[in-house]
C-alpha cells in the first residue's frame, strides 16, 4: 500500500451500517492508497476489514475515531473495506527504517 488517491466529490456515496451514515467511495480493483484527499482534507489509512462481515465490528472502530475527534472516510478496494480518518498517525510514522 502506497501513494495517494484524490477523491472526486461526485464519487462519494453513503454507506449505512448499524445506525451510522458514513462517506464511502468505491475503487474496485485499484491498489489501496496510504492517503486519500477529499475536498482538501487528508484522510490517512487507519485499518481494513473484510467486505464480508464488516458490519459486525466497523461501528466500534468508527465510534472510537469520532470520539477522538477524527472524521472517517471509507473506501472499498477489491474485497476489503478500508477505513481512513483525519488526524490519525500514518502507518510507519515515527518508526526507524526496518522497525
Amino acid at each position: 500500500m502506497q501513494g495517494v488517491h484524490e477523491v472526486r466529490p461526485e464519487a462519494i456515496q453513503t454507506l449505512y451500517t448499524q445506525g451510522l451514515e458514513l462517506p464511502y467511495v468505491e475503487y474496485g480493483a485499484a491498489e489501496p492508497a496510504l492517503k486519500l484527499i477529499s475536498q482538501g482534507q487528508d484522510y490517512w489509512y487507519y485499518r481494513t476489514l473484510p467486505l464480508k462481515g464488516y458490519g459486525a465490528v466497523m461501528a466500534k472502530h468508527i465510534r472510537l475515531l469520532e470520539a477522538e475527534g477524527h472524521r472517517p472516510l471509507l473506501a472499498r478496494f477489491g474485497m476489503r473495506i478500508y477505513i481512513y480518518a483525519t488526524g490519525v498517525t500514518p502507518i510507519g510514522a515515527g518508526k526507524p527504517p526496518g522497525a
